[in-house]
Formats: structure tokens, sequence, C-alpha cells
């Protein structure tokens, strides 16, 4: 197909097909705006001990903790910078409403820098309520003046004798009751602004000892595929003693050109994949582009790109051939055979989007050659033994494909009659030119590979806390359950929350109570109260996802991927001498 007739059918797409084709324009641009705001509400309503930047291109939580922390020396001294890829399975939505953050911040720490994927903004019950919150604090002042009015009223007509005096008393004490009890909600109810995920994790690491060391650039364009709805967001949590951000060229040419229009150092960035970047525009035929960050580390300077691939090809077939145009030049991802084995149906769409990255990483490499060491990685979807790798990766030249062991979480035990320790699918991973970035490259004093948190001593850590499975079992398919252990585990995390010591509380209406003689009156007012879905929900859905599962074999470790991800971390030590 020629370039006029690819830009037709883009064009045509438009229309046609915005939920994946227009991602990163409908929920990119929209989520862009929204996360300024959300960002912005971060700053105004957490009480954040540190400085933030809420620009265009990244937010920047801790922004200034590299003047007060870095030091080559240090980063040199300690001989390697850890490099880390992390999905982090949607912190913050209700799905994942169990996430231990302070185990998943321990992890994190385990490394110096780390590109973490799927991350989200407020979404659901947290946006809901956060959006009550604001209003409340917003409006209530001038509500509480309204009454202050009506209370005054009240009071001069009670001063002379008047019909219907009881009824002015009954209404009297009840705005008066809701005045005081608005003057208590107005003094805590910025206490329910509930964090976002992304920095509850930020949150929890800034407890650790030196914790403060640590900071995160956030893309700040949520964009999503067409059969996940939600926007997800990459973020670059880095320690600020050993890491520095650096500028970066191609972020600092989209700054000084307006495609992006923003006033914080270029040191990240979205790439655009437009015409500008790779000839012709390839913005739509991605679910979530890659988010691009430069950084230093003593002598060791390096570009991170990190990607979340999609995982199910669109239905559409004129989204499918758009897609195996922008990227392969074909119509059919049958057309992709005589290039090598690989690229199924369920495959060819995840190729597309690794491969449109390497074609951009060539293209940057001619045309901004001050750094050459560029490291590619995230979850890919893809195994490393795919045939079909091969002739990707000679897109970028010299390029290889690193982490052959499992990155996913298991929930079975077995495979089979094989164990899984933990892990399955073989899908995150980096992609570099170990000719050029020598630092990375395995050896026996630089480490590559996976953090298994269902094995070893994060896993004690998680159990000691979590695990109320017995050795035996009381069947071929089940386990006993340690019913002290269980006691103990609901008292801790869940009794609190359903007894009412330690509630799930929201904004909403409530009621105002006075009582004369036997009757009881009541006025509907807004306060802070019991979020009962919420509540309700908690203790089944914490029972069957994070307890009971661990009692059959099939789900034997679904509940580490509740606690902490669905994904183990990835790592490699570069050099920084």
């Amino acid at each position: 197909m020629k370039k006029s007739n690819l830009k037709s059918v883009i064009l045509s797409l438009i229309f046609l097909y915005p939920a994946f084709a227009l991602s990163s324009e409908l929920i990119g641009d929209k989520g862009k705006d929204d996360l300024i705001l959300e960002c912005e509400a971060n700053k105004k309503y957490l009480n954040l001990s540190f400085d933030v930047e809420c620009g265009k291109a990244y937010h920047h939580y801790n922004s200034k903790a590299v003047r007060k922390n870095y030091s080559s020396v240090k980063a040199q001294s300690q001989k390697n910078v850890k490099i880390s890829e992390f999905n982090a399975l949607h912190p913050g939505m209700g799905k994942t409403k169990f996430k231990d953050f302070s185990r998943v911040a321990k992890i994190i720490n385990e490394f110096d820098i780390v590109g973490v994927t799927e991350l989200i903004p407020l979404v659901d019950a947290d946006l809901t309520n956060n959006d009550k919150v604001i209003d409340f604090l917003n409006n209530t002042p001038s509500d509480m003046k309204d009454i202050k009015k009506k209370i005054a009223g009240l009071e001069a007509s009670l001063k002379k004798p008047t019909r219907g005096e009881a009824t002015k008393r009954r209404n009297l004490a009840l705005f008066q009751k809701q005045l005081l009890q608005m003057e208590e909600d107005l003094q805590n109810v910025q206490s329910l602004y509930r964090a976002p995920g992304y920095l509850k994790i930020l949150l929890e690491l800034h407890k650790l000892d030196d914790g403060d060391e640590w900071a995160l650039i956030l893309n700040p364009k949520g964009e999503a595929s067409e059969k996940s709805p939600s926007p997800e967001l990459v973020g670059y949590f880095y320690r600020s003693s050993v890491v520095k951000p650096k500028t970066n060229e191609y972020c600092k040419a989209l700054k000084s050109s307006g495609r992006i229009r923003s006033k914080e150092s270029p040191y990240a960035c979205t790439i655009q994949m437009d015409r500008a970047d790779m000839g012709v525009d390839k913005s739509m035929a991605f679910s979530r582009r890659p988010f691009l960050g430069e950084f230093m580390s003593g002598k060791f300077s390096f570009t991170l790109v990190t990607s979340h691939v999609l995982f199910d090809e669109p239905n559409d077939p004129y989204l499918q051939m758009m897609i195996l145009e922008a990227a392969f030049g074909v119509k059919d991802y049958l057309d992709l055979k005589p290039f090598g084995k690989g690229a199924t149906k369920s495959k060819y769409a995840r190729f597309a989007e690794v491969k449109m990255t390497l074609d951009f990483i060539s293209r940057f490499l001619k045309k901004y050659n001050k750094n050459e060491d560029i490291i590619f990685m995230g979850d890919f979807n893809l195994e490393k033994d795919n045939p079909f790798w091969e002739y990707v990766l000679s897109f970028w030249k010299d390029s290889q494909i690193f982490i052959d062991e499992n990155t996913s979480v298991s929930a079975a035990k077995y495979k089979g009659k094989e164990e899984t320790f933990g892990g399955s699918s073989n899908y995150d991973h980096f992609i570099f030119n170990p000719k050029q970035t020598s630092e990375c490259v395995p050896n026996k004093d630089k480490k590559m590979g996976v953090l298994n948190f269902t094995q070893g001593r994060q896993a004690n850590y998680i159990n000691r806390s979590y695990l109320i499975r017995k050795k035996t079992m009381k069947n071929s398919t089940t386990y006993r359950e340690d019913s002290t252990k269980k006691k103990r585990v609901i008292e801790r995390f869940v009794t609190p929350v359903v007894d009412g010591d330690s509630p799930i509380l929201t904004v909403g209406k409530i009621d105002i109570l006075h009582k004369v003689g036997g009757k009881v009156h009541r006025k509907s007012s807004t306060g802070i109260t019991i979020d009962t879905k919420e509540t309700d929900d908690f203790q089944e859905d914490f029972l069957k996802r994070v307890l009971n599962s661990q009692l059959n074999i099939k789900s034997y470790y679904y509940y580490f991927a509740q606690l902490v991800s669905d994904h183990f971390p990835i790592y490699m030590e570069c050099s920084t001498r």
C-alpha cells in the first residue's frame, strides 16, 4: 500500500474506530489535562513533604531530591547501578485493593531505578471519593455561611412571641447541630483524600531507611488499548543519591519545536511516533506509546525506553490492516510468514509495537547520537524464544533481547506435572546493543535476572503476614488452613474495617438528628460517612482473594498477585565506572 493510501485508511479509522486507534488522542489528551489536575490536587491535599512538578511532559515527585542527595562518587563507589522493569498490576484499582504497598516499596528498594508499567491515575471509588472531598472543601464554607444566616434569623424571630415557636426551635437546633457537624468534618475531611497508587508506592518508599532519596518521574498521559479501557502510565522511580535525570536530546527537540509545550527540563517524554519521528504518523497504531527518560549514574549515562505492549489484538479487520501496514508494510498477518515464524494472529500486533519502537530507536541514534546507551525494556507480552524476534531485532542493528526466565506469577502450583515455583510466562525483557552498552552485559560482577517474590526472602516476609496454609493437604487438590493464623490475619486486616474501628470513609449524605420528647426529627446533610459498599465488600473479597485462594492447588500462588503483582521485576546491573 502506498503512503497516500495508508494516510487515507488512517483518516477513515479516526472516525470509525476511535476506541483503539485514537487511544493516544482521545484518552491520552483528555487524560493529560485530568492528570495535571490530579497532580495539582495531590500537591494541595496530601501535605507532601517534598516538591512536585506538574508538567505536560512528565510529573516529577520529589523533584529536588537530586540537588540534596546525588553523589557521583557514591554511584561509582557502589560499582553498579541496578536497573529494573516492573509491571505493578494497576495499583489503585478495585481488582488490586489488597495490594500491600509497603511490600511493593521494599521490592522496588532492591534496585536503584525502576521503570514501572501499569501505573494508573485515580479511578473508580477512589476518584469518586476525591471528587466528593474536594467539592466538600470548596463548597462547605459557603454553605456554613448560609446556615449561620438561617440560625441568626431564627434566633431573632424567637426573641419575640411568634406563631410556630416549637417548629422554629426544632429547626434552630437542627441547624446548630448541622453547623457543628460541618465544622468538625471540614477540619477532618482533607485526611480522606486518597493518594493514587503510584504515590502510595513512593510514600511507602519514603518510610524506609534513606527512603526520602526516592523520586518519581511519571508519564502524564494515560493511554489504553481497546480492550483495556483503564488509561495506563509509566513511571521511573529512582534513588536520587546514585541516579539523576539528565537532558535528553529528543525530549529537548520536542520542547523547542513546541510539539510538547512544557516548562520542565527535558528529562523525559512520551515518544510521539508521529510524522516528525517516523516519516509517517504511526501514533495511532499504538495502544500505549513508550515513555522515554534519560539518566546518569556515576560515569554511566543511559536512556531508558519503557513500554507495556498490548496483549489482545484488535478484532476489527481495518484496525488489523492499519497496524500491519504501519509496522510491516503488509495487509494481513499471514503476509508476515516470509519474514519468519511466530507472528501469529495473537502476536502480530505485539511485535508491531516492538518493531515500530525499534524503528524509532534506530532513527533516534542517527539524529540524536550524543548518548548511544539505550535500553528498551518492558512487559512485551512475548516470549524470548519466539523465532520472529530474529526478524524484528534486525531493525535495531546489533540489538539483543535478554531475560529468558518466567516473569509472570503462576496461580497454580503445577503446570502439568512440573512445579511452577510461582512463575509462568516469559514476557518481560531488556533489549539493548551489547556492543555499545557493554556496561550492562552480565558477567561475574554484574547480575541480570528476575526477582521471584513467591520464593526466598521476599516470600518469607509476605508469608509471615498472610500465609494461612498448612503443609498437609486435605485431598489431592486442597490444603488445610491454620485456623489460628487465619484468625490473627483477619483481626489485623479485616476486623478494623468491618467493625467500625477503622472503616473506609468517604463524603456522602448523613442525618442530623434532634430528639424532642419521644419524637426524633432529622435533617439531611453532607458530611463524612462510611463507604458502605466498599466496607461491605471488603471482608468477602479479602477472604476469597487473599486467604481462601491459598488452599487450592490451582490458586496456590494467587495471593501474591493480589498483594504485590502478577509480574516479577526483572533487573540488571550496569557499571557506573
